[in-house]
């Protein structure tokens, strides 16, 4: 089962490197772990044992999910489970994920040691191929749902109505849930990188950037361009952003520095006088969450590696203007990458 494979794996290490305990409480880090998808739960590794705690809203669930050697422990109050374990251990390790509740409640009697560059961080940096394969129905949930809205998107509608249509297809399509709030931005608003929805009526001439993704235990994220308009500027500059997305995708495979793929990127669109207008990281990794480690940023000297999966997505932004960003979605392959998000071929769509 990969799910025991991950957990005796992460134990080797952390064995290896004398973490013992280690108390996991993120839920993106336990459904790796162990394939549980329930809203609350706790792993406990210890020298001889790997435990997994929860309520009882989840016990059936546990046997569904849990596979392997897991001893579940049924907890009535949180609140006093973790009292006795203050008791039980002088020293736990833990992630910088740890609420803050928690741990303040845990350090009155117990040395938390936090493992900033986490080793179970440092698994979910590279994917296994059946989390490629989750990510890649994610991505189809994605493309499937925005090709069975846009017959809905329809100019005098507001953002609002936009992005309910795509989430309801979204949902239709096979998607748990949304990766994120929905951006949709039109005209002025697109100024905001993360401009969510609202109640602004969206024109015909203006550009719109619709920034979305499905969850379903794994995620996906693509941001692509609307604009029924002719203005030069406008269709100049979504020229550009697509230019810059292939010219960075080109730019990404094993052995290269994030940080300096960020740095490229801002020197492309420095040929063009519009670096001053990007603003935000070139992209990240996802997986079972939106954004994961490590990052296409001028902050991550992370070395790239064959498994890693990355957004790109320059974008520029003028101040009461309009916006502009596009998004694609590339799997770290031995000599480059594979677009995982063509199956959403158009980055300039029109309705």
């Amino acid at each position: 089962m990969k799910d025991l494979r991950r957990v005796e794996k992460f134990r080797q290490k952390i064995e290896s490197s004398g973490k013992i305990p280690y108390l996991i409480s993120d839920m993106g880090d336990v459904l790796y772990l162990s394939g549980f998808t329930g809203s609350i739960g706790y792993i406990l590794i210890t020298e001889g044992e790997n435990i997994f705690i929860t309520d009882g809203r989840y016990e059936e669930q546990c046997k569904i999910e849990l596979k392997g050697s897991w001893r579940v422990e049924i907890v009535s109050s949180y609140k006093e489970y973790f009292e006795k374990l203050r008791e039980l251990f002088h020293k736990l390790y833990v992630t910088d994920k740890l609420p803050l509740n928690l741990y303040l409640d845990l350090s009155k009697n117990v040395d938390l040691v936090v493992d900033d560059f986490s080793e179970i961080m440092q698994m979910r940096m590279i994917k296994d191929d059946e989390e490629i394969q989750m990510i890649k129905n994610a991505y189809q949930i994605a493309a499937d749902a925005m090709m069975n809205s846009l017959s809905g998107f329809v100019f005098g509608k507001t953002e609002r109505e936009w992005a309910a249509i795509l989430e309801y297809n979204m949902k239709l399509s096979g998607a748990d849930k949304e990766s994120f709030d929905t951006i949709v931005a039109s005209g002025y608003r697109g100024a905001m990188p993360h401009g969510r929805a609202s109640d602004k009526v969206i024109n015909i001439f203006e550009p719109v950037i619709i920034d979305y993704g499905s969850k379903a235990n794994y995620v996906s994220d693509i941001t692509r361009m609307v604009y029924m308009g002719n203005d030069s500027e406008v269709l100049d500059n979504l020229k550009i952003i697509s230019e810059t997305v292939d010219y960075c995708i080109d730019l990404i495979m094993p052995g290269e520095i994030c940080s300096e793929i960020y740095q490229k990127s801002k020197r492309y669109l420095e040929k063009y006088n519009l670096d001053e207008y990007f603003n935000h990281g070139l992209g990240h990794s996802i997986g079972i969450d939106v954004h994961e480690k490590p990052s296409l940023s001028k902050y991550d000297d992370t070395i790239i590696k064959e498994g890693m999966i990355f957004t790109v997505e320059p974008g520029i932004y003028f101040p009461g203007k309009y916006g502009i960003r596009m998004e694609e979605t590339v799997l770290v392959k031995k000599n480059g990458c594979e677009i995982i998000s063509s199956v959403l071929k158009d980055r300039l769509l029109k309705l």
